[in-house]
């Protein structure tokens, strides 16, 4: 190994001290917000009498939890090239520079953010840049997020992305966008009108959804978010961290 590897190391060494990082991921627990079409989570012992080591067997979905949505989530024809399944998209598509957006708070209301308020953020923050990861931090999840019965006001009037804002984003080559909330799409929507998902994936643009503590992150930082190779997934649970800047 070279003095440069070896300095590059201790580069990154330093980059994932735990001071510098911020844990985006909430716990996978029995009782988690999902969509109620969606599977639950659920977590079983397994024992075995001829057997000491204890291990557990797991229900969830794909889109469990803190996860990540892969173009075919949203791109159902067989033959599109456009349907890439979870285990297929690069690696380096969760992993890279992240800029963070403060929006609201609002009221459960569905409220559907514009292009005009992104390009407005950006006239005071600075603009996103090519290859960004574009996190909306609504305050949805701090607010929300808990096992249910209480946790069911998580999956009612939560905000998203308009169209419009969902095709600013590919016009300025976001690489992701990852929300707190359960959905890129706000509440309410359905069908076609699930714009956000069906602008953003077949344009090869992730989702990131479920994120948390995004109300600890400077406007900008570096994601990794990685997802289990799922053959044929359509998404995957992720352990997504930010990384501060020093």
């Amino acid at each position: 190994m070279s003095y440069s590897d070896l300095e590059s190391l201790e580069l990154l060494n330093r980059a994932l001290n735990p001071s510098r990082v911020v844990d985006l991921t909430h716990t996978l627990a029995e009782g988690i917000p999902s969509f109620p079409t969606h599977p639950k989570f659920s977590r079983s012992g397994w024992p075995s009498h001829d057997d000491p080591a204890e291990l557990n067997q797991l229900v969830l979905s794909d889109h469990s939890g803190t996860h990540v949505d892969a173009p075919a989530h949203f791109v159902p024809g067989v033959d599109d090239p456009r349907r890439v399944t979870i285990e297929n998209v690069s690696i380096d598509a969760f992993v890279g520079p992240a800029v963070r957006l403060r929006l609201g708070p609002f009221e459960s209301t569905g409220v559907a953010i514009t292009a005009t308020e992104i390009i407005d953020w950006e006239s005071t923050h600075g603009a996103i840049q090519r290859g960004d990861i574009v996190l909306f931090d609504f305050g949805w999840g701090k607010a929300h997020w808990a096992p249910v019965p209480r946790g069911f006001a998580h999956a009612i009037g939560w905000p998203g992305l308009a169209r419009d804002a969902a095709e600013l984003l590919v016009a300025r080559g976001a690489k992701a966008v990852g929300t707190d909330c359960l959905s890129v799409d706000p509440a309410g929507a359905s069908g076609d009108g699930l714009a956000a998902h069906y602008t953003l994936l077949p344009s090869g643009v992730l989702i990131l959804e479920n994120l948390a503590n995004l109300d600890l992150l400077p406007d900008r930082c570096f994601l990794i978010a990685l997802p289990l190779p799922i053959a044929g997934g359509t998404g995957s649970p992720v352990r997504a961290i930010a990384v501060l800047p020093e």
